[in-house]
């Protein structure tokens, strides 16, 4: 049985990919996104079968045209209603099963690119087949990759062209190169026989390999990505601004010294601007763009929890003079939930936790699920997010039925275990996508999330309340906690009138130190921890939800146990309203 999971999912990889234009003859007109997908599918020697969407021009964005006569495609005006859901590009494996989000999407189709590429593929990937993995949210590089240079061709206007200042972007990249090769595992990555051909044995002064390439002493991923993106800057700009950016130019000439990117150039746009314009380098921190780069972590820069620090940010909060009182019991533990009618798979011995977690998992499960069973209603689209191998989304999906469930995880191999579990009972009312929640644009009823790693937590709420829908959320890794290019903190307009974000940062990072009920943090770090699940709470209060904040039952089923339950009041029907005893006005 299990081979034949392991087959159906292989076998779906024979996959569609969809790609937005915006014209319509073989000279296209294309966003960035595209324009990279199709050198990355060129470089592969890629046969996914691609489907182009025509699409609404933004034009404060710049497109770029791209030659599409060697490229088999087919021009669809409809997408598939799940693939509607996403921001392209989206990979469709099957009816059931989608990816979506840049770095995603081109992970795979570096993984089934030609076979008689296999060492080519491995290189792309990375050692431990990790590059450009992690999400844009916490990894420096990836978003680097995947948002800041992409945002800068988007922007690359002539006003931008004009300015006597080159984009900041690119002053990163150079001095990111100027910096020391960081490899993790330097001596299990030199001993691995898959990388015996790449040498990185040209040092710098301090002893460290040299960057020769972006991520690697070899072409990655990455190194595909930046290069279509510098390929159209130092077409752009003059030649003369190569004296600012020689690392640049020299990683440039290099990739070019790759037949098959010199092949694939020619899909690129090659538009030249000329000017006699003395241009600059803009001023930036002289760092590399990884995020274990030592240099991040100067100790005037860190944040500690000294406890000076939490006790004075204790104080503006307890200035502030709001409530922080937690409701007497979580939301719809009235609801009865039998295990003993669950069957296996939907349990979390069926997901393969080990037994020290197993009563734990299911007391953390339930608490989630009951509110679920209360609020949901017959053709009601329920997101699991950040949801791992389906703990969650799997119970709710078995016990309604006639809801969809929508399980969204950035990890292929849980999101795989999660299918797996899900051929086994047979059901029919779940879907799959791997991606980053940001890329997540669908219309749904409820968002579930347990235990969403710091920000996630917030960027769930965040999703569910720009959709007006209901959301279930236990937060985790409160010192996690930090301002992206999509949230900042605090999060609600009463904290931000009292806190600023260092002082909130304290709290935060204390929220982490509930350890054992004898150790002299715990209650400091529940207190911390009610702060900030406050500041959500009246971050969605402000868009017009009620909102329920207790903790679990037992208490004991985890260190993080606190349970927000938010309900857009004008989702409430009347019965409901005198149930809860809410006024919808």
């Amino acid at each position: 049985m299990e081979d034949k999971i392991e087959n159906k999912i292989e076998k779906e990889m024979g996959s569609e990919i969809y790609l937005a234009i915006y014209s319509m003859a073989d000279l296209c007109l294309v966003p960035v996104e595209t324009l990279v997908t199709f050198f990355t599918i060129k470089y592969c020697d890629s046969s996914i079968n691609i489907k182009l969407v025509p699409s609404k021009q933004d034009l404060t964005e710049q497109a770029y045209m791209i030659d599409l006569t060697d490229f088999v495609y087919e021009i669809v005006n409809e997408m598939p209603y799940y693939a509607s859901s996403f921001e392209l590009p989206i990979i469709i494996v099957n009816e059931d099963s989608c990816m979506a989000g840049l770095c995603t999407v081109l992970r795979h189709i570096v993984k089934n690119m030609n076979p008689s590429l296999l060492n080519d593929k491995t290189m792309l990937l990375g050692f431990k087949d990790s590059c450009l993995m992690a999400c844009s949210e916490a990894s420096v590089w990836t978003k680097f990759c995947e948002v800041d240079l992409i945002s800068t061709l988007k922007s690359l206007d002539t006003k931008i062209l004009e300015n006597s200042e080159l984009p900041v972007n690119l002053a990163r990249f150079e001095y990111h190169m100027s910096q020391p090769l960081r490899v993790h595992n330097l001596y299990k990555y030199i001993a691995s026989k898959k990388f015996d051909t790449v040498d990185i044995t040209e040092c710098d002064k301090t002893g460290m390999p040299i960057h020769k390439y972006a991520d690697s002493g070899y072409i990655t991923l990455a190194d595909l990505i930046i290069f279509v993106c510098m390929h159209i800057l130092l077409n752009m700009f003059p030649s003369q601004i190569s004296k600012l950016i020689p690392l640049t130019v020299q990683w440039y000439d290099r990739m070019l010294d790759d037949f098959r990117i010199r092949r694939c150039t020619k899909y690129l746009p090659s538009q030249s601007h000329n000017s006699n314009i003395q241009y600059t380098l803009p001023v930036v921190v002289n760092e590399s763009l990884y995020k274990s780069d030592y240099k991040r972590y100067k100790p005037k820069n860190r944040i500690f929890t000294r406890q000076e620090d939490i006790e004075r940010s204790l104080q503006l909060i307890e200035d502030m003079n709001i409530s922080m009182q937690l409701d007497v019991e979580p939301f719809g533990i009235e609801i009865n939930l039998n295990w003993s009618d669950i069957p296996f798979e939907a349990t979390p011995a069926g997901g393969a936790l080990p037994a020290a977690r197993l009563r734990r998992k299911q007391d953390q499960l339930q608490n989630l699920c009951k509110p679920v069973l209360k609020l949901a209603k017959a053709g009601d689209i329920i997101v699991d997010f950040c949801s791992g191998t389906g703990h969650l989304g799997i119970l709710i999906a078995y016990l309604l039925p006639h809801c969809t469930v929508i399980l969204l995880e950035n990890k292929e191999e849980s999101l795989n275990r999660a299918k797996k579990r899900v051929e086994r009972m047979k059901l029919t009312n779940v879907k799959f996508c791997q991606c980053n929640l940001n890329y997540f644009k669908g219309d749904f009823d409820i968002g579930t999330s347990l235990h969403a790693c710091g920000l996630s937590t917030d960027l769930v709420i965040q999703c569910c309340i720009r959709k007006n829908a209901i959301f279930v959320s236990c937060p985790c890794c409160y010192g996690s906690l930090q301002n992206c290019h999509q949230l900042t903190y605090p999060r609600s307009d009463v904290f931000k009138e009292h806190v600023n974000n260092r002082e909130y940062s304290y709290l935060s990072h204390a929220a982490d130190q509930t350890h054992d009920e004898l150790n002299i943090k715990t209650k400091q770090g529940y207190k911390c921890m009610t702060i900030v699940d406050t500041d959500r709470k009246l971050f969605a209060e402000q868009f017009g939800y009620k909102v329920y904040f207790a903790k679990l039952i037992p208490e004991t089923s985890s260190l993080k146990n606190h349970l927000l339950v938010g309900i857009p009041k004008d989702r409430l029907t009347h019965d409901l309203c005198d149930i809860l005893n809410v006024s919808t006005k």
